[in-house]
């Protein structure tokens, strides 16, 4: 093998495993790094407008093409924390690469700028790496041209192994150097125990045999592990109904005949919640199963039997298996089992025609059911935290297009993660809903669509203020100053911005976007401050009990 430095190393590594951008924001002890990227002749840096920014566009590349990675200067670079916690809550790969202050500086300097602690060690300060400690699954320091051939193979394979974000500190006066050591490692899938493997699947045997109403309850784990196709071809056997969770919305195309839409207990519509009370058996593969995705634990899991498989085991009723969710679904193929009756109520594939009535206002849920019009497999959707995502569980979409974080829930995510979505499927238009709270939080990274020629559709739905805390709780504290919205991309210098109140309006200025590329465009929707998608209107129900007690 020719010889290499470590930053080579790295990017010829990140390379071969799909990717094609980095994103970030240049710092003295990461320039160095930097210009190497921009040199590399098949990697771009994207610069984004904050580190948290970059975070969460890595997070959408991850989703789309398998790993998304992410770079930043020491210290101050600990903003990108938050999105790094997402990536780890919801099974994101994502690499974090932190540039620091020289190794030769540590002996020399305390009193550096970004350093978190004066107390030093031979390798620096190591505070940061205690705090990204807590937020991935492995971490290396490149601090030695000997072992950092091996020390990157081994946190890679560990984020591509769990689906975890990684970290990887690169002092600034090693980028150069060249490895002396590039013996390559293989790190092997662990296998599980073939004796625990078969009893397990053998009680599933025992108890779908038995079943008379199975239904699939599918997460995001699914998609992560892309286990979607094998675990599909299962349900199209034996004519299995599917629901998903909110956080594994997509997970597969959702016009299909098997699909009966996102359960989240009492949050979902009624042809959903009737299709769960009429099952005899629930096999819950891949889902979390926490407050959101069960609308606030108001799912029903009474049925004769529960399956639940994910990341790490399996539980059947009261036995627990150390079985993972790969090796799980590898084995359906092997069950031998009768077809299932279909006496369950579908859930409405919604394609008809939106058709605006030219003096009502808009509200929220006809905004919904305008845009379901509009949206084909060529789209990807993105949603923020709040009524535009539980707006969303009524869309009717295509495999792997929804990208929202809905179990670790923070918003402002919206902009950049349709940057990272765009530059992970350029081909596809992406459409971005976002409330006005999330909007103003990172507002400014429609810049860097500017800079990238980038065109999503951004739709800002303005009910002035945090809504979904109006359904829990009202007060003074949720509300917002009301910007000019649409007068965004005259200060930025680019795209088209367009305000509407109707209903005319609105579909007006989605089909101009919609047969648009080339720019983004802002679409500002004025709703009532105390207007909420009928998904919200159910979790406020559940929520606003728990908030008064």
């Amino acid at each position: 093998m020719q010889s290499l430095t470590i930053g080579q190393y790295l990017l010829k590594r990140l390379y071969g495993l799909r990717v094609k951008h980095i994103f970030g924001i240049p710092g003295d002890y990461v320039l160095r790094f930097n210009k190497l990227i921009e040199d590399h002749p098949d990697i771009q840096f994207v610069n984004t407008t904050r580190e948290n920014c970059a975070g969460y566009a890595a997070n959408a590349y991850a989703q789309l093409r398998g790993l998304g990675v992410a770079c930043i200067t020491y210290g101050v670079g600990i903003e990108i924390v938050s999105a790094i916690a997402q990536a780890y809550i919801e099974n994101l790969p994502m690499v974090v690469i932190s540039g620091t202050i020289a190794t030769t500086e540590y002996q020399k300097h305390q009193e550096c700028h970004h350093l978190i602690n004066k107390v030093v060690n031979e390798f620096g300060d190591g505070t940061q790496l205690e705090i990204f400690k807590n937020v991935t699954i492995d971490q290396g320091v490149l601090n030695s041209p000997k072992t950092a051939a091996e020390t990157i193979d081994r946190v890679l394979h560990q984020c591509l192994e769990h689906k975890k974000p990684v970290y990887l500190e690169l002092p600034r006066d090693l980028v150069d150097v060249e490895i002396t050591q590039l013996d390559s490692h293989y790190f092997s899938h662990s296998k599980t125990d073939a004796e625990t493997l078969g009893e397990g699947m053998q009680e599933i045997q025992k108890i779908l045999s038995q079943s008379k109403s199975p239904i699939l309850w599918i997460g995001h784990e699914i998609a992560r592990y892309h286990l979607n196709h094998l675990l599909l071809q299962f349900a199209e056997k034996y004519s299995i109904p599917i629901v998903s969770s909110l956080l594994g919305k997509t997970t597969i195309d959702e016009h299909h005949p098997l699909f009966l839409g996102v359960y989240q207990g009492e949050m979902s519509n009624e042809n959903t919640i009737a299709a769960i009370h009429q099952c005899d058996c629930l096999l819950i593969a891949g889902v979390i199963l926490h407050d959101l995705d069960t609308g606030i634990f108001t799912t029903k899991l009474n049925q004769e039997h529960c399956i639940l498989a994910t990341e790490k085991e399996l539980k059947i009723d009261h036995h627990s298996y150390d079985i993972p969710l790969i090796d799980f679904i590898n084995q359906l193929d092997k069950l031998k089992l009768p077809g299932f009756s279909r006496s369950l109520p579908l859930n409405p594939k919604k394609n008809l025609p939106f058709k605006p009535d030219s003096n009502s206002k808009t509200t929220t849920k006809r905004l919904f059911e305008c845009l379901q019009s509009f949206l084909t497999q060529e789209h990807i959707v993105v949603s923020d935290v709040g009524d535009a995502l539980f707006g969303s569980t009524e869309l009717v979409l295509f495999e792997n297009s929804f990208l929202s974080n809905s179990y670790y829930a923070s918003i402002g995510i919206g902009i950049p993660t349709a940057i990272g979505a765009q530059f992970a499927q350029p081909s596809k238009r992406v459409v971005a809903l976002i409330g006005d709270g999330g909007f103003q939080m990172s507002a400014t990274e429609l810049s860097t669509a500017i800079r990238y020629n980038l065109d999503p559709i951004v739709i800002v739905l303005n009910n002035h203020g945090y809504g979904t805390e109006r359904v829990l709780l009202e007060g003074t504290f949720n509300d917002l100053v009301n910007w000019n919205y649409t007068k965004l991309p005259q200060l930025l210098g680019g795209g088209i911005g367009i305000r509407v109140e109707t209903e005319e309006a609105l579909s007006d200025a989605l089909d101009k976007a919609f047969s648009s590329r080339g720019t983004f465009f802002l679409i500002e929707v004025e709703l009532d401050k105390m207007d909420f998608s009928p998904s919200l209107v159910r979790l406020g129900k559940s929520l606003g009990k728990i908030v008064k007690s």
